[in-house]
């Protein structure tokens, strides 16, 4: 089947006939569909920019803007001769703040490589110790749990909380386009919000079975568990993070990371 007709089908199967988002995140999302379904394999080149205009509702400018969106976000890399690769969304995460554990001293690199992949996403009304910090009140929260493998060899689960209304974006998308993604660039790619500074502590707590049974934690131990609380340049709560840090024995780089 040729490109033409393999966008047609593509259309077909993933446009949604029926949506109130504007065209260009209906597009973005029927592309990010079609990338977890295995449609376009990692690698895959997708259609050009005309003959995704000659086959979907959409002007050469909304397909432009979901396309960088959709490189934004790493799901696609646009690479000048090439066109529009499908990227691998088993990537490693870029700059991890807050699980930056160094590297032999003989590695090229000073950190260890972070994947993460989200295991549960869930928007609720619950209120819990992220109430307070991130101030919310009678708003619903989106709580985003994920695992956190460190070159690997050390899996820590993360729950990430934020209010729902404030970053749409990290629930309209498919959970698995997520992976890999670190959650402060996206913020700041998408919302033109930066991390100003972070708030860090730590605590000891026995994790639950749910924890144990997706990370490296231990049944019945006390796992290290550090906090993070994210805000802005004028002091607003962004997201609450809790990391379930199991012994381990690497280093954790505790400094204080670089204002955007």
């Amino acid at each position: 089947m040729d490109l033409h007709n393999r966008s047609s089908e593509f259309v077909e199967k993933y446009w949604p006939k029926e949506s109130d988002l504007p065209k260009h995140q209906r597009l973005r999302q029927a592309i990010t569909s079609s990338i977890i379904d295995g449609y376009w394999s990692t690698g895959a080149r997708l259609p050009t920019e005309s003959e995704f205009v000659s086959v979907t509702p959409c002007s050469l400018g909304t397909v432009q803007r979901a396309l960088r969106d959709l490189a934004s976000d790493g799901v696609i890399e646009r690479r000048r001769g090439s066109g529009t690769i499908v990227a691998d969304l088993n990537r490693a995460i870029a700059e991890p703040w807050h699980m930056r554990f160094f590297a032999d001293k003989n590695s090229p690199e000073p950190y260890l490589p972070v994947f993460t992949t989200v295991i549960e996403r869930v928007v609720m009304g619950e209120r819990g110790p992220w109430s307070d910090e991130i101030n919310q009140g009678d708003a619903n929260i989106v709580r985003i749990d994920r695992i956190f493998s460190i070159n690997d060899e050390l899996k820590v689960y993360a729950v990430f909380y934020a209010l729902a209304d404030r970053f749409p974006e990290l629930i309209d998308l498919p959970k698995e386009a997520l992976n890999g993604t670190n959650f402060k660039v996206f913020i700041r790619q998408h919302y033109r919000v930066p991390v100003h500074k972070v708030k860090q502590a730590t605590r000891f707590e026995v994790p639950s079975a749910e924890i144990v049974q997706e990370s490296d934690c231990l049944h019945g131990q006390a796992a290290l568990v550090l906090n993070v609380i994210a805000y802005t340049l004028d002091n607003v709560p962004m997201y609450y993070q809790d990391f379930y840090i199991p012994p381990n024995d690497f280093r954790l780089d505790l400094g204080t990371a670089p204002r955007e």
